[in-house]
């Protein structure tokens, strides 16, 4: 009984292992998210060196990083990333 046990506990180990992360893993803080050289965590970054201060959401999208939230006086804020340069493309207060 132990050994089918362990067997059926590496089969797991080794299944979990080869399966593909699921889509939001993958969409998390690297740069492969559709071939960008900016990561979302250096999107964020930029976004908090243009007077962001609460991040409320954070997206991909035609080329860009779209980084939404608050101000420190919590008026909405709205920075754009380049997602291959990581210059600032627009910002909407």
């Amino acid at each position: 009984m132990g050994s089918i046990r362990t067997g059926l506990m590496a089969l797991i180990i080794v299944t979990a292992a080869l399966s593909p992360a699921p889509a939001l893993a993958q969409r998390g803080d690297d740069r492969s998210f559709a071939g960008f050289q900016v990561s979302r965590a250096t999107a964020v970054d930029i976004a908090r060196a243009q007077g962001m201060r609460d991040v409320m959401k954070v997206e991909a999208r035609r080329g860009v990083w779209r980084v939404e939230g608050r101000d420190g006086s919590g008026q909405r804020l709205v920075v754009e990333v380049d997602g291959f340069t990581g210059a600032v493309v627009k910002v909407e207060r």
